[in-house]
């Protein structure tokens, strides 16, 4: 396995050291996981149609809540992306 060596910020490092709790590699390699995933999502849109299918399948709202969410949540990345409202 690779080693990743990162510099931190001191207080991050004091706060991180208050949290013995958490395996904070396991957490990073996690995060790095995620990341990823996220980019290929991004740039994939079969990706995105089946992530969406398989949450569309596990659904329990009906299509007229759905698309009331789906209308709250494009308004919301519209005020989040130009400041505005639709």
């Amino acid at each position: 396995m690779a080693e990743l060596r990162i510099k931190i910020p001191e207080e991050l490092e004091r706060e991180m050291e208050a949290r013995p709790e958490v395996d904070w590699s396991s957490f990073i390699v996690e995060s790095i996981r995620i990341k990823i995933f996220e980019l290929e999502l991004s740039k994939s849109k079969a990706l995105q149609r089946a992530l969406l299918e398989l949450l569309a399948s596990r659904s329990k709202l009906t299509e007229e809540e759905a698309l009331r969410l789906g209308s709250k949540l494009n308004e919301g990345l519209v005020k989040e992306l130009f400041g505005r409202s639709k």
